[in-house]
């Protein structure tokens, strides 16, 4: 697992066809992913089903190479957000850098397990962010998480995210 700074970040997306909006914060939708879906998980705040939505999304990625998460605002929902332990899990990876100076996070296909557990931490904290699965440099799906409880997924094919009852 790899922590990288957000130009770092933005050159990611755009080797893997990513259009990043100009002030590199965020990235713009994508024509070709054109079937989406969505899931409405925890509209009126948490409701301790993080741990299925985190297994549902990530099944819907399919198989990949490798996969970056990249939350792109925080600080929303303060009285959710653990910070220690978002940190702690940076800090046992050897990354010493704040989210704001890197908030990339690019996993390995073998690095699944960390892949979940800060997806999690993303979902439970109440962050806004993009996860991006590529095969090579191919990208045929992709998940957006709300800070408001629901979760986008686009791809290039007809699929659907299955419901969650909240």
């Amino acid at each position: 697992m790899r922590f990288l700074h957000l130009n770092e970040t933005a050159e990611w997306c755009r080797d893997h066809g990513m259009v990043i909006a100009e002030d590199h914060f965020d990235l713009l939708p994508d024509d070709r992913l054109s079937h989406a879906s969505r899931i409405l998980y925890a509209p009126d705040g948490p409701v301790g089903r993080e741990a299925e939505v985190v297994e549902t999304c990530i099944a819907m990625l399919g198989t990949w190479d490798e996969c970056l998460l990249w939350p792109t605002d925080w600080d929303i929902w303060e009285a959710s957000e653990d910070w220690p332990r978002y940190y702690g899990a940076r800090g046992a990876r050897g990354e010493r850098a704040s989210l704001s100076v890197k908030p990339g996070h690019l996993f390995t296909s073998s690095e699944l397990p960390d892949l979940r557990g800060f997806f999690a931490m993303v979902i439970e904290a109440g962050w806004d962010a993009h996860v991006l699965p590529a095969s090579g440099t191919i990208i045929e799906r992709r998940l957006w998480n709300s800070h408001d409880g629901w979760i986008d997924f686009h791809s290039s094919f007809p699929e659907f995210l299955r419901e969650l009852a909240v």
